[in-house]
């Protein structure tokens, strides 16, 4: 990794740059590989199933990939938006 793009990503991660979103709503086997993958506690989980769909993460780009990759792997639709 260059410095340049090192810079860049603290940058992101800073500005908290880019959002990850998961595109469904929530149910039951949803919500066991979201919770599994963003290491979600279990008494969070009401809460957080109220924002979805919805953004579940922000940051770098560069973080927030692997997350991406995880939750398509478990079935999740989700997508990396720069946000504005």
């Amino acid at each position: 990794m260059s410095d340049d793009d090192a810079r860049r990503d603290q940058l992101e991660r800073a500005q908290q740059a880019w959002e990850l979103r998961v595109l469904d709503s929530p149910d039951p086997v949803l919500l066991d590989a979201v919770r599994r993958v963003l290491r979600i506690k279990r008494f969070e989980l009401e809460r957080f199933a109220a924002r979805l769909p919805g953004p579940v993460r922000r940051g770098a780009r560069v973080d927030l990939e692997p997350l991406q990759r995880k939750l398509e792997q478990s079935g999740i639709r989700c997508e990396l938006v720069r946000r504005t």
